[in-house]
């Protein structure tokens, strides 16, 4: 509304209007970023959302850093433009008070990032940067806000070379004695309690002297929350902003956690890399931003050593690589580890490695041992050590003549003893070492596969593919943990590990994305293997509950499986065993997270519970009042997590990239349980209920659209809940809302049919959807193309009967009635058309079905509908014989309504039964 607007009426509207103050500020800054009525952006829609931004930024808007020519700082005055970046604006400036002579660079936070929080957080943040005095680290001169109130700061002015193109031609000690002036000066802030949090060449300046230069703190993280900050926004960056630049960002500023020291050991690590490799160490064909963050939590650096030759233009790389070998591969692939708690410890351990390496000190990123340490010595002692060697060589000399003048018995018992012994305990030894070198290769593949099961899986399935490679790095996973688990078979957190990758293994199996019976067969096999492990060590594991939670998924693969067998009978016991999961889980002393993530899947548990009792087109046990309970669980549960922002925000912290946030995934499970609840309601005949649940339904389900309208979980959900709403609106007599509805339905079915293939579930969608369809054209008058999508309705034939012959019965009655009451429809639609003796035919087979005395009792009321339908469709083709059609017609609606109170359309049939006056 305000984009539109001059600047002077967005302010007033913004300041008038009744939104919080997060509001207020969100709008700022997507303001400062939407570009003026005469920035003309061709081809607007074809542009990625990014470049979009980075086009506009760059073009010449109010405020760039022409328009500050001359302009004061404080004692400052601006006397050219440096550059311009996401956040704010670059300047040189000259001291114009009088007082001395002298150079700064200005630093202006850009339009958007002003508001009252950002400016209060702004003045702690220089008190923090005053404490900053360190020789390596430009200095803070002055900060305050500008005449038209943007916060800026003034730092020592510094003429250099980005530190990347300082070290060119340099020897690899000389890049090591740079790299350490840098470190020093990020100890120093972080001793003063600062994060620089964007560390990288542009902010590491070398001066010509060989001076490093530390800039741009105007960024960094108080980590004191006693320094003036709000605690409650103690993780928030300026302007609510998270700043970082993706080649260089830790894996965690990526995943939005918050940042510490560890942060800025991770970005040293990558400069290093950089400094003695001439290339990052992930990411090098990353093109956008969004890969090269990716590249930061997915790609495992490469040992620098193990470069090719092929990504370094220095001709002396290859003597350069072998120097890398060892120590210093070491030290930097410690400093670059993904957990937080495997890198060094602080960023004065790490000098302290790459000083003990230019020393031939033994450094701690490497292993400790006995033949290790002597290596170093050595290497550092060469003449020393020669020199003792020399006398070990005339000692031993004189222990040979010793041994010749007639001792040589005792000597040789003196050797065989200590050659045994010594070989003894070489081997144990070598048998401790292997033990501990196994011990190390297990636990990094938990570490490893924790992260691929649990934290990186599901964003793989967003990349072009990403399904079948997901299921690819799964099972090559699963290799590697089967050949462990062969080496550890009763270790619990191993077999744990194994379930929790073959539950993910068979959901991607049964997905509705891959639903062939071939794909079925398989995820049948897999969660059987899953549920065996899990089971024998569930007791002992419970509490874990990421495990179980893929426990409780896995069941449910199982359930739905079942049901897609046509054994509803026995989903809903499987589910009624994921339930009793649920339930010992939450016993345990979880943490809010897994409390959270238990709770919601006890939530999915019941929609499928609800689901097996009732569904409008899946195979079903037809008791609509027990599926319409469990969905009122479902919606508690839900509704619970929904309620509480601050677990909302918790749960987010772990995201990466490609996860949809906490809310937008429980408001997604919301709206399926509200469809589910109002398919119910329409079984249960409240038809007002009905309709109003269904409008719930798709208004959440287009909440999360406009947020993410790619998304293929929004926009299946968006086929159901326009489906149900159609559904409700025929029911209520409302012939154009059904069709508006099913068209959505119809169209995106298309879409994804198309998107995911041949072998997708939405490529068979239509013959479900085709019912409501075909009835909402023909209730709006267009017979002859509801007669078309009549056919693909009834082209859903029943499928060869498993093994449940009960559950099968039902559904084959199920089928039957649906199919008897869409030919009633089609019916009408025929004689609008002129083929009344076609639909006459018709409508005889459908009454002969209807009339059957062997219906089951579940669906015996329903068959009494469908028969007063069928026979006031009759009615009103045969006036002659229309009474007793009618006088059928009321006694088939009063065995219905002793069953169940008849709902508002049935009413309708039932007055339309009644005889007329002469009748009477």
């Amino acid at each position: 509304a305000l984009a539109d607007l001059s600047p002077q009426e967005r302010e007033l509207r913004l300041a008038s209007a009744d939104v919080s103050d997060a509001m207020r500020h969100e709008v700022r800054s997507l303001l400062a970023h939407h570009p003026d009525e005469e920035v003309v952006i061709s081809n607007f829609l074809n542009q990625p959302a990014a470049a979009h931004v980075l086009t506009a930024s760059a073009q010449p808007t109010e405020g760039m850093p022409q328009d500050r020519q001359g302009q004061r700082f404080g004692a400052w005055q601006i006397v050219g433009a440096l550059g311009s970046g996401g956040m704010g604006e670059v300047f040189e400036a000259r001291r114009a008070d009088g007082t001395f002579e002298g150079r700064a660079a200005v630093k202006l936070l850009k339009r958007g990032m002003d508001s009252e929080a950002v400016l209060k957080r702004f003045a702690s943040e220089r008190q923090a940067l005053a404490r900053l005095s360190h020789p390596n680290i430009a200095r803070l001169l002055d900060a305050g806000a500008s005449d038209d109130g943007l916060p800026y700061f003034v730092m020592e002015f510094v003429s250099g070379l980005p530190i990347d193109q300082a070290v060119n031609g340099l020897t690899l000690e000389d890049k090591l004695n740079l790299f350490l002036q840098l470190a020093d000066a990020v100890a120093h802030a972080h001793r003063n309690l600062l994060v620089h949090r964007d560390l990288k060449p542009g902010n590491v300046l070398v001066t010509p002297e060989g001076e490093v230069k530390l800039l741009d703190f105007g960024i960094a993280k108080a980590l004191d929350p006693l320094e003036g900050i709000d605690p409650q926004e103690s993780n928030t960056t300026v302007g609510g902003v998270r700043p970082y630049t993706p080649n260089y960002a830790s894996p965690e500023q990526v995943r939005g956690e918050p940042v510490s020291t560890a942060t800025d050991i991770y970005s040293l690590g990558v400069l290093l890399y950089q400094l003695l490799t001439g290339v990052r160490p992930t990411g090098r064909a990353a093109t956008t931003p969004m890969e090269a963050a990716r590249s930061v939590l997915e790609e495992q650096p490469t040992r620098p050593s193990a470069l090719s030759a092929d990504l370094n233009a220095d001709p002396m790389w290859q003597r350069t690589r072998k120097r890398l070998q060892g120590d210093l591969d070491n030290i930097l692939l410690k400093a670059l580890e993904k957990s937080v708690e495997r890198r060094y410890a602080s960023v004065d351990a790490l000098a302290a490695d790459v000083r003990n390496y230019l020393a031939g000190r033994p450094v701690d990123a490497r292993a400790s041992s006995v033949a290790y340490g002597f290596r170093r010595f050595v290497g550092r002692n060469r003449w020393a050590v020669l020199a003792a060697t020399l006398g070990s060589v005339g000692l031993g000399t004189g222990l040979a003549a010793t041994l010749l003048q007639g001792k040589v018995a005792a000597a040789l018992g003196v050797l065989g003893l200590t050659g045994g012994l010594g070989l003894a305990l070489l081997r144990g030894r070598q048998a401790a070492v292997s033990r501990d070198e196994a011990q190390r290769q297990l636990g990094e593949i938990k570490r490893i596969t924790t992260d691929i099961v649990f934290n990186f899986g599901d964003a793989l399935t967003r990349l072009p593919g990403g399904m079948k490679a997901q299921e690819a790095l799964l099972q090559k996973t699963l290799a590697s943990l089967d050949t462990a688990l062969r080496a550890a078979p009763k270790d619990p957190d191993l077999i744990a590990l194994v379930a929790s990758a073959l539950g993910r293994i068979a959901e991607l199996q049964g997905s509705a994305r891959q639903a062939s019976a071939k794909r079925a067969a398989e995820a049948a096999l897999t969660t059987t293997r899953a549920l065996a492990l899990a089971d024998s060590v569930w007791s002992e594991r419970r509490w874990d509950w990421r495990f179980a939670s893929w426990h409780i998924r896995t069941l449910t693969v199982q359930a739905q499986l079942l049901r897609h067998q046509r054994q509803p009978e026995a989903g809903l016991a499987v589910l009624m065993r994921a339930a009793q999961r649920c339930s010992e889980a939450l016993r345990e002393k979880l943490s809010a997270e897994g409390r959270a993530h238990i709770v919601a899947e006890r939530g999915a548990v019941q929609i499928f519970s609800a689901q097996m009792n009732a569904h409008a087109t899946e195979p079903n046990l037809f008791r609509p009042d027990r599926a319409l309970a469990h969905y009122v669980l479902a919606e508690a549960d839900y509704r619970l997590l929904l309620n509480d922002a601050e677990l909302l925000q918790q749960l987010d912290r772990d995201l990466t990239p490609g996860d949809v946030c906490a809310r937008d995934a429980f408001t997604h499970q919301l709206a399926a349980v509200l469809s589910g609840q109002a398919v119910a309601h329409g079984k249960l005949d409240n038809v007002p209920q009905m309709l109003r649940v269904a409008k719930d339904a798709l208004a959440a389900r287009e909440e999360n659209l406009k947020r993410e309208p790619k998304n293929l979980a929004w926009r299946d959900g968006l086929i159901a809940d326009t489906n149900v709403l159609a559904m409700a609106h025929l029911r209520g007599n409302d012939a154009t809302a059904a069709l508006a509805a099913m068209q959505i339905s119809w169209q995106m079915a298309d879409v994804l049919a198309s998107e995911e293939g041949p072998e997708s579930k939405w490529a068979q969608l239509k013959p479900s959807l085709a019912p409501q369809y075909a009835r909402a054209l023909a209730a709006v008058g267009q017979h002859r193309d509801a007669l078309s999508v009549y056919e693909i309705a009834l082209s859903n034939s029943l499928a060869t009967p498993a093994s449940s012959a009960v559950s099968n019965e039902l559904h084959r009655q199920g089928q039957e009635l649906r199919d008897a009451t869409l030919q009633i429809w089609r019916a009408k639609s025929l004689r609008v058309c002129g083929e009344s003796l076609a639909a006459r035919a018709v409508l005889d087979v459908a009454m002969s079905v209807l009339s059957r005395s062997d219906w089951r009792a579940e669906l015996q009321r329903e068959a009494d509908l469908g028969l007063a339908f069928c026979l006031l469709t009759v009615a009103q083709g045969q006036e002659k014989l229309s009474i007793g059609y009618r006088r059928q017609a009321r006694e088939a609606l009063a065995r219905a309504a002793s069953k169940q109170a008849l709902g508002d359309d049935h009413r309708a049939w039932l007055e339309a039964a009644q005889p007329t006056d002469a009748e009477k």
